[in-house]
């Protein structure tokens, strides 16, 4: 990543929500461990806790978040979010695709809810302790629960446009709105099936097509990259592997994006939301 000019990566904690809250909460609890132990401790890697370990870039430093997808290891002992806190956690997507003790993800079915009742403590607890809120995977109704109990910016760390592409994981345009105007940050995701229906439109140009309408509906300001390249399977087309993100200034300059506008997609955006909200 270094050697390709990467300076951020969020290195994500999950588990199968299906094997049940304690399963997930031991898993959980062992996979933080073992990135502390085997990525975290680096010397190449500075470890992201508070605004003030995010340094200037050049520093030949892989910046470097520790989160978890998916919060099924709370169950209903919002303690263990002080736990992992203590642990190094600052970001917790709060469901994955299903229901979990804290609302129901995106892909729950005709029932689908938003947040429960330990879901909203749970939101407002995280915020207390600085674990930024993520949106992505959440359920629409979710999504507005959300928005009207949060008292700080939150994110959709890995989800595009569903105006661009009507995937059930992408936002639409009044969810882009809710988040720039609460100052939060959406993160590009390079899962091909939300970038474009058909394989042959599974591309870069089209994932800065997502940009482009993300930045016409919120604001540039709101754009950053959350490529999941822990959770897919397969790249875009064109893509060989992780060295092939550097194709997309170029792209973006073709797409009427000014230089000062793609450093901040490309790193600005989220290096100023992280000092803003890691105090």
């Amino acid at each position: 990543m270094l050697a390709s000019n990467y300076i951020f990566q969020c290195f994500a904690a999950f588990f199968n929500p299906a094997l049940g809250q304690e399963a997930a909460l031991r898993h959980t609890l062992r996979l933080l461990n073992i990135a502390k132990e085997q990525i975290l401790s680096l010397p190449q890697v500075c470890w992201v806790k508070e605004a003030a370990d995010i340094k200037e870039t050049g520093d030949d430093k892989l910046l470097a978040l520790l989160s978890i997808e998916g919060a099924d290891f709370v169950g209903s002992d919002l303690f263990l979010l002080e736990l992992v806190h203590n642990m190094g956690v600052r970001l917790i997507t709060l469901t994955w695709n299903g229901r979990n003790s804290l609302g129901d993800g995106v892909l729950t079915g005709g029932n689908c809810s938003g947040l429960t009742g330990i879901g909203r403590r749970a939101v407002k607890t995280m915020q207390d302790l600085n674990i930024i809120v993520d949106v992505s995977h959440l359920s629409e109704k979710g999504f507005w629960d959300v928005s009207a109990i949060a008292a700080k910016p939150f994110v959709a760390s890995h989800s595009n446009a569903w105006a661009v592409c009507s995937h059930p994981r992408n936002l639409r345009d009044e969810q882009i709105r809710e988040i720039s105007r609460n100052g939060g940050l959406i993160g590009m995701n390079l899962c091909p099936p939300f970038i474009a229906e058909a394989r042959e439109g599974q591309n870069l140009p089209a994932l800065v097509r997502h940009m482009s309408h993300i930045a016409g509906v919120g604001s540039v300001d709101v754009l950053c990259l959350g490529g999941d390249l822990d959770g897919i399977e397969e790249l875009p087309q064109g893509m060989q592997d992780v060295r092939d993100i550097a194709k997309l200034p170029d792209l973006m300059e073709t797409a009427g994006f000014s230089a000062k506008e793609i450093q901040a997609v490309c790193a600005g955006n989220l290096l100023r939301f992280l000092k803003e909200n890691l105090e």
